[in-house]
C-alpha cells in the first residue's frame, strides 16, 4: 500500500500548478487520517525548505522541492495522530534545549529568529510545532520500545577492553548524517543516487536538512563527536578510513539508507580516559541504532496502514 500512496504522491504534486503561490486560497490539499495538510502549510513547508538549505526562493527550486515537502509533512502529520492517541508530549526542557541549540546556529536568540523569520515570510509557530512533535516522537518510541533494547553487557565490556587495549591513542570523530526511508521497490537504487547527487549540489548540511529523516536534520545532520570505536561496526567499516569532510558510502539497512560526513577528527589518550564514561558511550551508541531502526519501522507500518487522501 505504501509504494501505491507514494506513486498517487507523485502524479498528485506532477498535477499542482506549476506555481505553488499563484493562489491566495487556503485549502485542503492532502488528508492523512484525522489531520489536514493545507495549501498554506505546503507552501510554508516548501520556503522552510529552500531557506534552511539556502536555496533561492525561484519556481524551479520551488518545483524540485514540493516532493520531500509533501512527504515531509506525511510524515508529520502521521506522528502527530500517533502522538494524540497516546498522549505523548516532549518536555519544555527538551523543547527548550533543542531551540537554544537553534539560535546558536543562527547566532541570535528567541527575539532575533522570530525577526528572521517574519523577514523571511515564513510561520515560526509551524516550524516550532515541528521541533515539538519530532522530540515528541522520539519520547514515543523510548516508551513503546524501551523494554525491548536489550544490551548484552558481555559484547559492551569486550568492546571496551578491545579499545583500551589495542589503542593508545583513541580516535574520536565528528560526524554528520543524512538518512532517508527506502520502501523496498525497484526505486530504492533511484532514491539512493538521486540523494548522493543532492549531496552534490547543495551539500551535506543543506541536503540533511532537506531529505534526511532523522532527528539530526534539524541540526543539518551533525550528531557530534564520538568514539570511532564505540560505533557499531557497519559504521565504522564505512567511515574508518575517511579524511576530514569526506562522505561515506551508503549504508543501506532494512528500510533505511544512511550516508555519514567527517566533520572533524581528534585523538585522546587512552591513559587520560574515563572507562566509565567510554562505556557509557558505547552502550549509548547500540541503544540508538536500535530506537532508530524501530522508529523507522514503526513510521513505516503506520503510513501503510493510514488513509492517505490527495484533494483536487
Amino acid at each position: 500500500m505504501l509504494n501505491i500512496i507514494f506513486k498517487i504522491l507523485i502524479i498528485y504534486i506532477t498535477l499542482l500548478s506549476s506555481n505553488v503561490y499563484g493562489s491566495s486560497q487556503n485549502k485542503i490539499v492532502v488528508k492523512v487520517q484525522n489531520q489536514i495538510i493545507t495549501s498554506y502549510e505546503l507552501k510554508n513547508k516548501i520556503k522552510l525548505i529552500l531557506f534552511l538549505s539556502n536555496q533561492e526562493l525561484n519556481q524551479q527550486n520551488i518545483n524540485m522541492t514540493k516532493n520531500s515537502a509533501i512527504k515531509n509533512l506525511i510524515n508529520y502529520k502521521i506522528k502527530k495522530e500517533e502522538l494524540i492517541k497516546f498522549k505523548i508530549s516532549a518536555s519544555e526542557n527538551a523543547v527548550n534545549n533543542q531551540l537554544e541549540n537553534i539560535y546558536d546556529k543562527f547566532q541570535t536568540d528567541s527575539s532575533g529568529f522570530k525577526k528572521i523569520f517574519e523577514n523571511q515570510g515564513l510561520n515560526i509557530d509551524f516550524y516550532l510545532d515541528e521541533i515539538r512533535t519530532e522530540l515528541s516522537w522520539q519520547s514515543l518510541i523510548f516508551k513503546l520500545y524501551n523494554d525491548k533494547i536489550d544490551i548484552d553487557d558481555n559484547a559492551v565490556n569486550k568492546e571496551l577492553n578491545e579499545i583500551i587495549q589495542n589503542q593508545k591513542n583513541i580516535e574520536e570523530i565528528k560526524l554528520a548524517e543524512i538518512e532517508i526511508i527506502l520502501e523496498s521497490d525497484s526505486k530504492d537504487t533511484d532514491r539512493v543516487n538521486e540523494l548522493l547527487n543532492q549531496i552534490k549540489i547543495l551539500g551535506f548540511e543543506n541536503a540533511a536538512i532537506k531529505f534526511s529523516t532523522s532527528p539530526s536534520a534539524l541540526d543539518g545532520g551533525e550528531i557530534g563527536w564520538v568514539n570511532l570505536n564505540a560505533l557499531s561496526s557497519n559504521i565504522k567499516n564505512l567511515i574508518n578510513d575517511l579524511k576530514i569532510g569526506e562522505i561515506s558510502k551508503p549504508l543501506i539497512q532494512s528500510n533505511s539508507a544512511m550516508f555519514f560526513k567527517v566533520l572533524e577528527k581528534r585523538n585522546i589518550d587512552s591513559d587520560n580516559i574515563d572507562q566509565e564514561k567510554l562505556r557509557e558511550t558505547i552502550i549509548s551508541g547500540m541503544k540508538n541504532d536500535l530506537f532508530n531502526l524501530y522508529s523507522n519501522s514503526h513510521l513505516s507500518k503506520l503510513k501503510n496502514d493510514a488513509f492517505i487522501s490527495f484533494k483536487n
